[in-house]
């Protein structure tokens, strides 16, 4: 069977990744505040409801036509992806109940590694010695900036302990969600395959979401529970169309700064709205890690150059 291949326009597919991952390091601040309010079911039943209707009248027409003929492995594949993402959202917000928004992107950097690995097995893509030096350094470096708070891990097994679980199985279940979707984009249009993940897994959440839960809700939070659909719609056509264009290892090290844009909003949220949100403790040894991950990125990121040609006709 023919894989996907990326269809170039390399510059433009890094900064659509840059774009995703600065859009995932603000939904777990905002998931964090409305989890207070909101059950985990019901709060991912409604972003998929709100990311499905918006992406209704955009990508309807190409479902139609393209989902008619899914039979044998593009609908095993689609089933792999509602399954994954569905499953990622319901972990990781679990495991937000018990840990804080920066602790969670520590154990979720598992994400990119499992994207690397099935970059490499499923699609065979290749790494070069520049691109692996990247990726030890990136691994140091997120070492090093977590590491204030790795005794918290540590110190609540049934709390802390348990998020950390669930947030180690958001990851795999992201890593199942990203293989498929980028094989289904042989078969069909990103924006379609996302339609039908979100109306199918709002579908199945439908049992046992509280839409009284949403209702209740005061204004400014009822504007952040719905901004949080418009962001999982954008940040994943990004994502998306970021695949098709760029190797998904190298995608995959792009969303390892996702850390860095987390502990940003949540230092500035915190100035502004204290109540809302504890601030992240960042020191001296917190600020090195940042800036070597930053480098592990950029290294993993570049690459070889010759990694960016076309192959040859």
């Amino acid at each position: 069977m023919e894989l996907h291949r990326p269809s170039g326009s390399a510059l433009l597919g890094l900064a659509l990744g840059l774009f995703t991952a600065w859009m995932w390091g603000t939904l777990p601040v905002a998931l964090k505040i409305l989890l207070h309010q909101v059950d985990v079911v019901t709060l991912t039943w409604c972003r998929f409801l709100t990311a499905g209707l918006l992406l209704l009248p955009l990508a309807l027409p190409r479902v139609l036509r393209d989902a008619a003929g899914l039979r044998g492995l593009p609908l095993a594949l689609l089933i792999l992806t509602v399954a994954g993402l569905t499953g990622n959202h319901l972990a990781f917000q679990k495991g937000l109940e018990s840990i804080s928004p920066g602790t969670a992107q520590i154990v979720i950097q598992l994400a990119p590694i499992f994207m690397l690995l099935g970059g490499m097995l499923c699609f065979g893509e290749r790494f070069r010695r520049l691109q692996w030096l990247g990726v030890a350094v990136l691994l140091a470096g997120l070492g090093l900036f977590f590491s204030p708070r790795f005794d918290d891990l540590l110190a609540d097994a049934d709390g802390q302990g348990t998020g950390v679980l669930l947030i180690a199985a958001a990851a795999l279940l992201w890593g199942f969600y990203m293989m498929g979707q980028k094989q289904l984009l042989l078969f069909m249009r990103s924006d379609a395959v996302l339609l039908l993940i979100y109306l199918a897994g709002a579908v199945l959440l439908t049992p046992a979401a509280a839409p009284s839960a949403v209702l209740a809700l005061e204004g400014p939070m009822l504007v952040l529970l719905l901004s949080t659909g418009v962001m999982a719609v954008l940040s994943y056509l990004g994502f998306a169309a970021a695949l098709a264009r760029v190797e998904a290892s190298r995608i995959g090290m792009l969303i390892a700064l996702t850390p860095l844009f987390v502990l940003v909003n949540v230092q500035l949220l915190s100035k502004v709205k204290p109540d809302l949100l504890e601030p992240e403790s960042v020191g001296a040894v917190s600020l090195c890690g940042a800036a070597v991950v930053v480098l592990g990125s950029m290294l993993s990121v570049l690459g070889d150059a010759q990694d960016e040609r076309p192959p040859a006709a």
